[in-house]
C-alpha cells in the first residue's frame, strides 16, 4: 500500500501489519473454492456408488444366465439363483445412497449461489467486499504510519551524520589542520545535534499521534475482521450439515433394507436340501426311472413290413405299407378307368403317354410293389388291382381286355380300337 512517496512493505505476518488482511480475504474466496471442491466430491462418490451398482446388477445378470444354463439342478441351483438377487438388491441400495448424495450436492450448489455472488473480474463479491472495508479501516492507519517510518529515517539519518561530524572532529589533533577547518567541522557538529533533536522531537510527535488513532485503528479493523468471522462460521457450519448428510447418505446401518435383504438371503440358503436335490436326480436321472424292461412279444407283419420301409427310404415321411398298396391300387384301378383312344388316328408311345399322362408312373410303381403284392394276395386278395378273370375270357393265356361293348378281346385286337392293359398299349 502506497502513503505519499512511501511504499510500506509489511514488517511481519501479523494481521495488523499493512496489507496483511489479504490472508484473510483470501479465506472467504477459499470458502468459494471449497465449495467447488465440495460439490465435485460429493459427485465423484455418486459416480462410484451408481457404477459399483450397475456393476452389481451386471455381475447378478451374467451368473442368473450361466446358473440357468448350466448342469445344477434341484433346490441348491434355486438357492444359487436366490443368491444373486442379493446383489441385484444390494444395486438397489447403492442406487439409493447415489441419489441421496445428489440430493445433498444439489443443497450445497443452492446454499453456494445464495452465499457467494460471482465478482465481474473473478472471485466473489464477499471477498470483494471484505477487501474494500479492510482497505477502508487501515487507510488512516496506514497514512500515520507512514509519517512516522518518514520521521524514524529523517532521525536516523541525522544521527549517522552527527555520528560522522564528530568522528571528522576527532581527528583534526592527529594531522595538520587549520583553524578554519576545525571550526568548520565544529559547526558542523552543532548543526547535526540541532537535526538530531529536531527530527527526535518530530519522530516522537507523529509516533504519538500514531499510538492515539491505535484504539481506533483495531476497532475499524476488529469490525471487518469480525464479519469475515461470521460469515466463515456460516461456511463452517453449513459444511458440518452438508457432511453430516454425506454420512446420513453413506451409513448402511441406517438402511433398513439391508438386514431384510441378508435375513431373505439366510432364508434362500436354508431351503436347500441335498436329500430332495438326490431323490430328485435318482428318479429324473437315475436308479429310480421307470424303464420299459423287455417283455415278449408277438410277431406283427404290419409292424415288420412298416419297419422295413422305414430303413429302406431314410428321410421318407413313415406310412403305413397297406397305406401305400391301397394308394397304389386307387392310381392304378383309375388308369384301367380311362377310355380309349379313338380309332384311325396314328397311336405313338408318346401321344398315348400324353393322353394318359400318369399311367407311365403308375404302373412303374405297381412294378417295385410287385413283390410285395405277390407276397400278400394270399391273404389280402382286395390289395391286387389286377385280379385275372376267369379263364373262359382269356386265349391261349394271352390277357384280355374288356370291352365296353360287352365283348372281349384279345390284348392289342380289340374291335379295332387301343385298349390299354398291364403289358402296354396295342392297336386292332
Amino acid at each position: 500500500m502506497s502513503a505519499g512517496d512511501e511504499t510500506l512493505q509489511p514488517s511481519s505476518d501479523s494481521f495488523w501489519d499493512i496489507d496483511c488482511y489479504k490472508t484473510t480475504v483470501k479465506r472467504t474466496e477459499d470458502g468459494l473454492h471449497m465449495c467447488s471442491e465440495l460439490m465435485k466430491l460429493i459427485t465423484e462418490r455418486s459416480e462410484i456408488e451408481m457404477k459399483y451398482a450397475n456393476k452389481l446388477k451386471m455381475w447378478c445378470k451374467k451368473w442368473s444366465d450361466i446358473i440357468d444354463k448350466g448342469p445344477e439342478y434341484g433346490t441348491n441351483k434355486d438357492v444359487l439363483v436366490g443368491s444373486l438377487h442379493e446383489a441385484d438388491a444390494m444395486g438397489d441400495v447403492h442406487n439409493g445412497i447415489k441419489d441421496r448424495l445428489m440430493e445433498v450436492h444439489a443443497e450445497l450448489k443452492k446454499w453456494k449461489n445464495e452465499n457467494f455472488k460471482k465478482a465481474m473480474v473473478g472471485g466473489c463479491k464477499e471477498a470483494k467486499q471484505f477487501e474494500d472495508d479492510f482497505k477502508k479501516a487501515q487507510k488512516p492507519w496506514a497514512k500515520k504510519l507512514a509519517k512516522v517510518q518518514k520521521c524514524k529515517k529523517d532521525y536516523f539519518t541525522a544521527c549517522k551524520q552527527e555520528v560522522a561530524a564528530q568522528q571528522a572532529l576527532s581527528q583534526t589533533g592527529t594531522g595538520a589542520v587549520t583553524e578554519e577547518q576545525v571550526k568548520k567541522l565544529q559547526e558542523k557538529v552543532e548543526k547535526c545535534q540541532r537535526d538530531v533533536s529536531q527530527t527526535r522531537d518530530k519522530y516522537e510527535e507523529t509516533l504519538k499521534e500514531l499510538n492515539s488513532y491505535k484504539s481506533i485503528y483495531i476497532i475499524d479493523m476488529k469490525e471487518v475482521f469480525d464479519n469475515t468471522q461470521k460469515f466463515e462460521e456460516k461456511r463452517l457450519e453449513y459444511f458440518k450439515d452438508i457432511l453430516i448428510g454425506i454420512h446420513h447418505a453413506l451409513d448402511l446401518t441406517q438402511i433398513n433394507e439391508i438386514s431384510t435383504i441378508y435375513e431373505l438371503l439366510k432364508q434362500k440358503i436354508g431351503l436347500s436340501d441335498a436329500s430332495k436335490d438326490l431323490i430328485w436326480w435318482s428318479q429324473n436321472r437315475g436308479a429310480d426311472m421307470p424303464m420299459n424292461w423287455p417283455e415278449f412279444e408277438e410277431f406283427s407283419l404290419e409292424q415288420s413290413l412298416s419297419t422295413r420301409k422305414e430303413k429302406s427310404r431314410p428321410g421318407v415321411p413313415i406310412s403305413s405299407n397297406n397305406d401305400t398298396i391301397r394308394s397304389s391300387k386307387s392310381s392304378l384301378h383309375n388308369l384301367a378307368g380311362k377310355e380309349p383312344v379313338q380309332e384311325g388316328k396314328a397311336v405313338t408311345a408318346g401321344v398315348v403317354a400324353s393322353q394318359i399322362p400318369s399311367k407311365a408312373n403308375a404302373v412303374q410303381s405297381t412294378a417295385n410293389l410287385t413283390p410285395e403284392l405277390n407276397r400278400q394276395k394270399s391273404y389280402d386278395p382286395d390289395l391286387n388291382p389286377f385280379e385275372d378273370e376267369p379263364d373262359s375270357n382269356s386265349k391261349g393265356g394271352a390277357k384280355v381286355a374288356s370291352d365296353p361293348s360287352g365283348g372281349t378281346a384279345e390284348a392289342g385286337q380289340a374291335d379295332g380300337k387301343i385298349w390299354p392293359t398291364d403289358a402296354g398299349v396295342f392297336q386292332t
